[in-house]
């Protein structure tokens, strides 16, 4: 599946995967299609299928009787809170006039036009992008007492940001410099986490109430992902961010996630959940010689959720701010802590309808990673399941498309 993006195809199509594999670490852009469609709403809400990446506790607390499923599902996001596609843009629309007056010998409007690519260039500086891809399955099985799953993902976050530029008066002197192909570079850091977990639950009666324990032991493979590229010629896809040769082997670690959910009423429940309580680091050397560090750092997230046949109303909020696993501190920008908020409406269960929002709390970021993301999606049941949903900001926008069965 491939992810356009309207005036973002040029440059940046997130081409996506097929892998069996699953992210080390909360992601800003979803686990799976229908929580997304719901704002991200996942802690209290979870189905069978979607359990292993919300919250493993929700696999034995279902409200209705579902025993079996399967669950497979590709995604994209493109964050762009600070317009750096648009920029790139206006960049190459000044070095093509560029490069056309210079071949015809006009040089005034070379000069002209190098003056005004300079200028957008330097715009450019410390601003970020940062594509996301994604592809998950799970199985499931939920009984009178005990349910398990197994579960696999794989991830890829990445950031980009433009360096070496090129300033006005450094083109003012000489406007040949503007042509350098070992300046203006839009350079992509990515981490590719690759992992497999088995989740095991059990529900218990407490005090009258229905209480639900998880835990998914997982194990983690990490890939480091760079790319460097002018922006005068970055016409290609973010396809490189899968290509073998652009990765390096960054070892593997295992960790578990732990989850719980207790029901308040026959329709509320509340639910908690922490990632990777065995934290990990990784050092390494990047690719331009420099010692670098990445965390996998314990994670939390609280949710609560009114459940009816027909109607799901849910919220979450992580309980940590987020740190993004990239080396570069200009991407320290990309960090969250989202409060979320969702509903889905069920339509005799043939069609389901889901909207949402979430916004970033984490302290910090641009003003651009403030703004509110909206979401929807629809699923229908046709003997299987198909789930489709899309996330939406004025600068970023990201899809993810799901099959399954249940029964």
């Amino acid at each position: 599946m491939v992810i356009y993006m309207n005036k973002y195809v040029q440059y940046l199509s997130l081409v996506s995967f097929v892998a069996v594999t699953q992210t080390a670490t909360a992601i800003p852009f979803s686990f799976e299609a229908r929580s997304l469609a719901m704002g991200n709403v996942r802690v209290a809400t979870a189905d069978i299928a979607t359990a292993p990446f919300a919250n493993p506790a929700m696999l034995a607390f279902q409200p209705m009787r579902e025993d079996f499923s399967i669950m497979i599902g590709v995604g994209g996001f493109l964050r762009d809170d600070e317009d750096v596609v648009d920029l790139v843009d206006q960049f190459k629309v000044e070095y093509d006039r560029y490069t056309a007056a210079t071949s015809a010998g006009d040089v005034t409007g070379a000069y002209t036009a190098a003056i005004a690519a300079a200028g957008i260039a330097e715009s450019l500086e410390n601003k970020i992008i940062a594509p996301e891809l994604t592809a998950a399955f799970a199985t499931g099985f939920s009984g009178e007492k005990w349910s398990f799953a197994v579960s696999a993902r794989s991830d890829v976050v990445s950031a980009g940001t433009v360096t070496n530029i090129t300033t006005a008066a450094e083109v003012a002197a000489d406007p040949t410099v503007i042509d350098d192909p070992t300046r203006n570079l839009l350079e992509v850091e990515g981490v590719q986490t690759t992992e497999l977990g088995a989740s095991l639950a059990r529900n218990f009666q407490v005090l009258g109430q229905k209480v639900s324990v998880g835990i998914t032991p997982k194990y983690v493979k990490i890939d480091n992902v760079f790319i460097r590229e002018s922006i005068t010629t970055v016409d290609t896809d973010l396809g490189d961010l899968l290509n073998e040769d652009t990765k390096r082997d960054l070892g593997d670690f295992t960790t578990f996630d732990l989850g719980l959910v207790m029901g308040l009423t026959e329709h509320v429940q509340v639910g908690l959940v922490a990632s990777n309580l065995i934290a990990h680091k990784v050092k390494f050397i990047t690719s331009a010689g420099t010692q670098a560090t990445l965390s996998f750092d314990t994670q939390a997230r609280a949710g609560i959720a009114y459940r009816s046949r027909y109607l799901t109303l849910g919220a979450d909020i992580d309980l940590l701010d987020n740190d993004p696993f990239l080396s570069n501190p200009v991407f320290q920008g990309l960090k969250t802590r989202y409060v979320s908020a969702g509903v889905e409406m069920n339509a005799f269960d043939f069609a389901q309808f889901r909207l949402g929002i979430q916004k970033n709390i984490a302290s910090g970021i641009t003003e651009g990673a403030k703004e509110n993301l909206l979401t929807a999606g629809v699923g229908f049941w046709f003997g299987f399941n198909l789930d489709v949903s899309v996330i939406k900001t004025s600068n970023s926008l990201g899809a993810f498309l799901q099959t399954g069965v249940r029964f």
